[in-house]
C-alpha cells in the first residue's frame, strides 16, 4: 500500500480531538450528576442524580482505558478478553452489534491496537446497526485481524477508506480520518498492511502483520 506521508502536528491534533470529543459525552454526565446532587432543595432527584453520575463516571472510565490501549505506545501482548471487553464499549447502547470470534491468545501489542482501531471504524459504518464480526488468528507466519460489517446502509466514511489507505484528508471528518490514519503509519512502519473491502451493505477491514511483527510482542 502507497502511504502519502501526513504531518504529523495534523494528525496529532486530529486524533487529540477525537479522543477528547469520545469522552466529553460521559465526562458532562458525570458533571451534570455531581451539579445535581450538589443543588439545594432537590433531594428528591439524589437517586437519579448519583446513578447518571456513576454510569457516566463508568462510561468515561471505559472509553479512557479503550483509547490508552487503541493510541498508547503498545508494546505490551494483551488478553483477547480484555480486547474483547474494550472492544465492546464501542457498541454498548447502540444499534450495531459486536461478535467476538478471535483465536489469537495473547493479541501482541500491534495486533491488539489494529483490533481495536478497526473495531471502532467498524462501529461507525454501522451507526443505523448491523452486525460487526471480529476474528483474529494465525495465518502462516503472519497475523490477520479482520472484522466483516453487515447491516442496513453499512458503509465506510470516505474519510476511513482516504486514512486506512495512507492518504491526506481531502474532504469531511478528520475526526473519522485520524484513527484510520494512525493505524496505517503504524502498520506501514512495521511493515504490515491494512486494507478495506466495501459491497452494498456490508464491508472488510482487514490488518495483517507479516512475520516477526505478528509475535515480537507475543
Amino acid at each position: 500500500m502507497t502511504s502519502h506521508p501526513a504531518p504529523p502536528e495534523r494528525l496529532a491534533a486530529a486524533l487529540a480531538a477525537r479522543i477528547l470529543h469520545d469522552i466529553s459525552g460521559p465526562a458532562s454526565g458525570v458533571a451534570s450528576g455531581l451539579d445535581l446532587l450538589a443543588e439545594p432543595g432537590q433531594s428528591g432527584q439524589h437517586g437519579a442524580a448519583l446513578d447518571l453520575a456513576v454510569s457516566s463516571a463508568k462510561a468515561l472510565l471505559d472509553l479512557i482505558e479503550f483509547h490508552k490501549a487503541a493510541f498508547g505506545a503498545g508494546g505490551e501482548s494483551v488478553s483477547g478478553a480484555t480486547l474483547h471487553r474494550l472492544a465492546l464499549t464501542l457498541f454498548e447502547g447502540r444499534r450495531p452489534r459486536l461478535e467476538w470470534a478471535a483465536e489469537l491468545e495473547p493479541f501482541p501489542g500491534l495486533a491488539a491496537q489494529a483490533m481495536l482501531i478497526l473495531a471502532q471504524v467498524a462501529a461507525g459504518a454501522l451507526a443505523a446497526g448491523g452486525l460487526a464480526r471480529a476474528t483474529a488468528g494465525h495465518a502462516g507466519g503472519d497475523v490477520v485481524i479482520r472484522i466483516y460489517g453487515e447491516g442496513p446502509r453499512a458503509a465506510l466514511h470516505p474519510e476511513n477508506l482516504e486514512g486506512l489507505a495512507g492518504r491526506e484528508l481531502s474532504r469531511g471528518l478528520a475526526g473519522r480520518w485520524a484513527p484510520s490514519r494512525y493505524l496505517s503509519a503504524l502498520m506501514n512502519a512495521a511493515g504490515g498492511a491494512v486494507t478495506a473491502t466495501t459491497g452494498v451493505g456490508r464491508f472488510t477491514l482487514t490488518a495483517t502483520l507479516l512475520g516477526a511483527a505478528g509475535v515480537s510482542a507475543a
